[in-house]
């Protein structure tokens, strides 16, 4: 279940699944606070993140096991913190428990959109399928054919968000076994829908930059801090 320790509470999943994803720089620099910069994979070359958890029973004390979708920008990260895996500015979140969308808007100040409708996740082979009232979202799978190994490490990563004129910011560490690989290949498919917030996902030039996955019949857990004003 999930843990309350300070400012901090500690979220157990047993299904992980992210994509960085290559999109063009200009789509980006509009929906991200001016406080913030993006981060880009090569000049004029941005990158989002479309990652998948299935939370298990007992998060929050009570709630169901769910399942949730986050989209962010990739972002300069607060080096005076650490250097992250990776910095993040969420533009949205959802999940199949209307409890945890309404924990996350208040507690974490994350853009909730619409609950998720239809969900299906594929623990063994890395796949997702979500589905709301505006229709598809996003079929995303595994493009490596081989994974060798499964990493141990514990992963920090910075989640920015916005509420009013101020951006905050919240610690984020990940343990869980996890691949990671830049291989390119079929990583399924992204849908022309609000959860992206204009971005063209389903253009050809949208594509795989780096994946991680956790080993299937892992357990893992997202330590996220309570967010603090960043500027």
């Amino acid at each position: 279940m999930t843990s309350n320790n300070g400012d901090c509470l500690v979220w157990n999943f047993d299904f992980a699944l992210t994509t960085f994803y290559e999109v063009d720089a200009f789509q980006l620099e509009s929906l991200i606070p001016p406080q913030l910069s993006l981060q880009e994979a090569a000049p004029g070359v941005g990158l989002i993140n479309v990652t998948a958890f299935n939370f298990v029973k007992g998060q929050l004390g009570a709630l169901p096991e769910f399942q949730e979708l986050i989209l962010s920008a990739i972002v300069s990260p607060d080096l005076s913190r650490g250097v992250p895996s990776a910095a993040m500015f969420v533009l949205s979140l959802t999940s199949t428990c209307q409890e945890h969308l309404d924990h996350s808007q208040d507690y974490y100040k994350l853009p909730v959109v619409e609950l998720l409708t239809e969900s299906s996740i594929d623990k063994i082979n890395h796949e997702i399928n979500f589905v709301d009232g505006n229709g598809k979202i996003a079929q995303i799978k595994n493009c490596a054919p081989v994974i060798n190994e499964y990493d141990y490490s514990k992963r920090y990563f910075q989640a920015f968000t916005k509420e009013g004129e101020h951006v905050f910011i919240s610690d984020v560490f990940i343990e869980a076994p996890l691949f990671e690989h830049q291989e390119s290949g079929d990583t399924g498919k992204l849908y022309e829908h609000p959860f992206f917030k204009g971005i063209e996902v389903d253009d050809s030039d949208v594509t795989n930059f780096l994946q991680m996955v956790n080993e299937p019949g892992s357990t893992g857990k997202q330590t996220y801090f309570k967010p603090t004003k960043f500027i």
